[in-house]
C-alpha cells in the first residue's frame, strides 16, 4: 500500500496495534476517531481533487493514511503547534482538556515569575498539573482568551497534541475543533504527497532525510524554532495544494 513507501509495514502495524490496545478500555475513543476521520477524509479528498491527485491515490490508501495520521505521533507532528491560523478560538481545549500537564521546568518558571498564576498546581506523574482544569481557571469565557497566554504551558501551545507526561504524548480527536481537524488534514496530505514523490523518484526519501538532518540538526533548539523548521519543510513538500 502507498503508506509503505514511507514507513515500514512493521512500524505501521505496531502503531495500529497500540491504538487497538488503547481502545479496549476506552470504547468511546473508537467512536470519536471514526467520526473525526470521516470529517478529515472529506477535507483531504477535496484538496486532492482540486490538486488533480485524487486519481493517483486509492481509497483504501487514503483511509489508512488518515487513520495513521490521526493516531501516530512523531516530532514532525508538532507542525500544528504554531499554526494558529488553524484555530478558530472556540475555547474547547481550554474548557475540556485534562490533565493540563506542567513540566518541572515550567513549574520552576512559574515559581520565579512575576506573573500571577491563580490556578492551584499539584504534583502529577513526574511533573505537575493544574488541580482544577475543566475548565481551566485562566480561560476567560467572555472574551475566549487566556489570562496567562504568554506563559501558558507547552501542552496548551501544542494542542491538539496532549502532553501526558515528560515522555508520553497523545492526540485527542475532536471533530468540532477546527485546529484538530486541520492538523490531521495537513499531516495526511504531507504523508500522501511524500509517498507519491518517493514513488516517482527512488532518491527522494534519501534527499528528504538529508534535508531534515540539515535543517533540524540541533536538539537544543526550543520548541518554537523546531516547529518553524518542520513547518517550512512540510509546506515545501505539499506545495500550494489547497
Amino acid at each position: 500500500m502507498l503508506l509503505e513507501e514511507l514507513h515500514k509495514r512493521e512500524y505501521i502495524d505496531s502503531i495500529f496495534n497500540q491504538y487497538e490496545e488503547l481502545t479496549k478500555n476506552q470504547p468511546e475513543l473508537t467512536s470519536e476517531i471514526f467520526i473525526f476521520e470521516r470529517t478529515v477524509s472529506k477535507r483531504v479528498k477535496k484538496i486532492l481533487k482540486k490538486s488533480r491527485l485524487l486519481n493517483d491515490v486509492e481509497r483504501k490508501d487514503i483511509k489508512e493514511i488518515i487513520h495513521f495520521s490521526s493516531i501516530a505521533f512523531t516530532e514532525g507532528s508538532l507542525v500544528a503547534a504554531l499554526r494558529l491560523d488553524y484555530c478558530n478560538r472556540c475555547g474547547w481545549c481550554c474548557e475540556n482538556c485534562s490533565p493540563i500537564y506542567i513540566t518541572k521546568k515550567e513549574y520552576e518558571s512559574y515559581e520565579n515569575s512575576d506573573k500571577i498564576v491563580t490556578a492551584e498546581i499539584v504534583p502529577f506523574e513526574g511533573g505537575y498539573k493544574f488541580e482544577e482544569d475543566r475548565p481551566c481557571e485562566h480561560f476567560i469565557r467572555k472574551t475566549k482568551k487566556c489570562d496567562i497566554y504568554n506563559e501558558r504551558p507547552t501542552v496548551c501551545r501544542a494542542f491538539p497534541i496532549l502532553i501526558k507526561d515528560e515522555n508520553e504524548y497523545q492526540f485527542r480527536p475532536n471533530q468540532f475543533c477546527k485546529y484538530a481537524v486541520e492538523f490531521v488534514v495537513q499531516k495526511a496530505i504531507t504523508e500522501i504527497t511524500t509517498c507519491l514523490k518517493i514513488r516517482e523518484d527512488p532518491d527522494f526519501l534519501k534527499n528528504l532525510e538529508n534535508l531534515i538532518e540539515k535543517q533540524i540538526p540541533v536538539k537544543e533548539d526550543n520548541l518554537e524554532d523546531r516547529v518553524k523548521k518542520w513547518n517550512k519543510i512540510a509546506d515545501d513538500l505539499d506545495g500550494k495544494l489547497d
